[in-house]
């Protein structure tokens, strides 16, 4: 019996994917990188130069984050959690194969995030959810965030019958 309950355990942390440190370095430079730009007044959304920001903190991973975030993208959702205090992006996307590295997956969940600047531009320096088709960008350029944490889970074969492997990665933030 406790060899069974051993054998569970071990499947079932084996099936629990995280970012490596490497993975982690990746999602982090790209939110940094973005921010960093903003902070200069050298960002280029859609070909409109934003002015500097005065405030914009430097983001730092937090572990707790990486857990509420990782624990989420375990349910494999299909939409957000609206977990209270905290901002939140996630990022689908289908492969035929799960044998991808899952870093690939937080690197290019930022990217496509930041790519909303140059889809819709960005003509305030406020946000409105009502009036912006800009979303998860704005998690990633919000000054006064600072924090970040962030999961992925290969979610198996969607069900659309594309037989395509499904991968979430969910991202929450906060302020320090």
């Amino acid at each position: 019996m406790k060899f069974f309950a051993l054998f569970i355990l071990v499947i079932l942390g084996c099936t629990s994917a995280k970012f490596t440190a490497v993975g982690i370095k990746h999602i982090l430079r790209a939110h940094n990188d973005l921010r960093s730009d903003i902070a200069l007044g050298v960002y280029d959304a859609a070909g409109s130069i934003k002015p500097p920001a005065t405030n914009m903190r430097k983001m730092t991973w937090d572990s707790s984050l990486a857990t509420s975030a990782q624990a989420f993208a375990e349910t494999c959702p299909t939409n957000h959690s609206n977990a209270d205090g905290l901002g939140e992006n996630i990022f689908f996307s289908y492969s035929a194969t799960d044998k991808n590295s899952l870093d690939y997956y937080g690197a290019r969940a930022s990217q496509l995030w930041e790519e909303e600047f140059q889809q819709y531009g960005w003509d305030s320096t406020t946000m409105d959810d009502n009036a912006s088709n800009i979303k998860d960008a704005t998690q990633m350029a919000w000054a006064e965030t600072g924090l970040i944490g962030c999961g992925v889970k290969v979610c198996g074969k969607d069900k659309s019958g594309a037989s395509l492997f499904k991968y979430v990665v969910v991202c929450h933030y906060k302020k320090p």
